[in-house]
């Protein structure tokens, strides 16, 4: 598996042939992807894609979703009427990936709890308006994951301190396999912004 950070909350994951986005920020960037993960949704925001046979398939809000071997599942984590944010976990290559999106308010219990079992976890460690650093370290050391990926910052330093990663290096990407992840290691992975979206 390989994972690329190209802004915001916006990755690329690639595994053979098949190609994941998350919260990709424009639809050409999305040509050639498999699958497509919305953590925030908005019926006035959404770009809406052309129905075509090989356009990816779409996903926006909770639910459980099978999509050749990856599995998804989402729990929405707020709604305030008009915009309606999820969490998802992601099970592909026998690796589960957790993505929290831009949370703004605290996590239930019971949907913390679904991300136990979670080896890769992606959090916005930028503070306002999002969760501040200090509940999303929370929340880290409730999960254990055994790598954890920043998005939404603009700047690291608080996040990294929280969680014990200031040694911690920016990356071009993360190449992985299962048997490579040290479960519970909570090691911090920063990822180069990918501004060419390649």
């Amino acid at each position: 598996m390989v994972i690329t950070f190209q802004e915001q909350n916006y990755f690329k994951i690639q595994s053979g042939e098949q190609t994941i986005l998350i919260d990709p920020t424009n639809q050409r960037s999305m040509k050639g992807a498999g699958v497509v993960i919305h953590t925030s949704f908005s019926e006035k925001d959404v770009e809406r894609p052309p129905s075509e046979e090989d356009s990816p398939i779409y996903i926006y809000h909770q639910g459980e979703y099978e999509i050749g071997g990856i599995h998804v599942r989402g729990w929405n984590t707020e709604h305030d009427g008009e915009m309606e944010k999820t969490m998802y976990s992601i099970t592909w290559d026998d690796i589960t990936l957790g993505v929290l999106g831009g949370i703004s308010k605290e996590l239930d219990p019971k949907t913390l709890f679904a991300l136990q079992e979670i080896d890769i976890l992606i959090v916005p460690a930028g503070g306002k308006p999002y969760l501040q650093q200090s509940s999303i370290a929370k929340y880290i050391r409730q999960i254990e994951p055994g790598i954890i990926i920043p998005s939404l910052y603009t700047d690291l330093k608080v996040f990294l301190k929280e969680v014990g990663g200031e040694d911690s290096k920016p990356e071009e990407k993360l190449t992985i396999k299962k048997k490579e992840i040290v479960d519970h290691a909570m090691k911090v992975v920063v990822l180069s912004p990918n501004l060419s979206g390649k």
